[in-house]
């Protein structure tokens, strides 16, 4: 008997490589993210050779999928993430984890995401964990929501057809983009557009990823929102120092093309 899925995080994003680094990709480079923090505290176990961490292009599923049993240190040290450094204990713990970028347009999200559900045998919705970019969250900050009131989700179309297509009791991380400064600069061409060094929000965003995947696996852990809530969401300061990111692409090996 294989074993029992963890927990299932969904990465929203448009497959087209020309959107890879846009902020409407910020779940995308998120599993990318995930993937490569993963399997770098993996090796740190094992003392195996790096090698980069492999995702199945699964036509069927309408999604590049990453199924892995994963076990971290006990040790406390860090690890190198391109231009960022991550404490290794914050990693999942013995989890079998599945990470997945639905291929389908944006706005049909909710088709791969319930594929997958039905592939997997997960009944249980708060086993999934969707992360997807937040135009009314600052640059640098993370929202977490559950459930609720679906005007939450009004505007963010891949989150809107998951909720038609599942329903709304799922976990949403939602990473904070902000919304243009300009007037003159359509919200289509922010979220479109890629991140900037302008005001450091490349920066920003990558203190970001490392704030959620520590919310991540807290929740992961303990299962408590509220815990993670108060732990992660507009509770911290950001950083005196932020570390200076040279780029947002962080690489994996995806088979089946």
């Amino acid at each position: 008997m294989p074993r029992p899925i963890d927990i299932i995080v969904v990465g929203l994003g448009n497959p087209e490589p020309e959107y890879a680094t846009t902020r409407h990709n910020a779940g995308y480079i998120f599993i990318d993210y995930l993937a490569n923090a993963m399997a770098l505290a993996q090796e740190q176990v094992t003392q195996g050779a790096r090698s980069l961490p492999k995702f199945y292009r699964r036509l069927d599923l309408s999604a590049d999928i990453h199924d892995t049993i994963f076990t971290s240190s006990s040790n406390n040290g860090s690890v190198e993430v391109c231009d960022l450094t991550i404490s290794i204990n914050i990693i999942f713990n013995s989890f079998r984890v599945i990470l997945m970028k639905p291929l389908t347009a944006m706005n049909e999200s909710g088709l791969a995401v319930r594929k997958v559900l039905q592939h997997f045998a997960v009944n249980d919705t708060k086993k999934l964990v969707v992360v997807a970019d937040d135009l009314n969250t600052l640059p640098g900050a993370l929202m977490i929501q559950s459930g609720g009131d679906l005007a939450a989700m009004k505007g963010h179309k891949g989150l809107e057809n998951i909720v038609s297509t599942i329903g709304k009791e799922f976990i949403r991380f939602r990473l904070g983009v902000g919304r243009p400064i300009s007037e003159a600069t359509q919200i289509s061409q922010w979220v479109l557009s890629p991140f900037g060094k302008e005001n450091r929000e490349m920066d920003l965003f990558g203190y970001l990823l490392h704030l959620t995947t520590q919310a991540l696996y807290d929740y992961s852990i303990h299962k408590d929102l509220r815990r993670v809530r108060k732990k992660f969401v507009n509770a911290k300061k950001l950083p005196n120092k932020l570390t200076e990111m040279s780029g947002l692409v962080f690489p994996v090996d995806t088979h089946g093309f």
